[in-house]
């Protein structure tokens, strides 16, 4: 498993917002995937959350 990306699961929204998810994307160290699995799993649980 991608490092960066378990670290993005853990701070994305909270001290990493989607400029910087873009940012990894960008560096390779993120793939197109694994960003959109981040954001979108962020998506749910705030709509779930409402």
């Amino acid at each position: 498993m991608n490092p960066v990306f378990e670290l993005a699961k853990k701070y994305y929204p909270r001290l990493w917002e989607e400029a910087r998810i873009n940012a990894l994307v960008a560096a390779g160290k993120l793939t197109e995937t694994e960003a959109a699995e981040v954001i979108q799993r962020e998506m749910e649980e705030a709509h779930d959350n409402a």
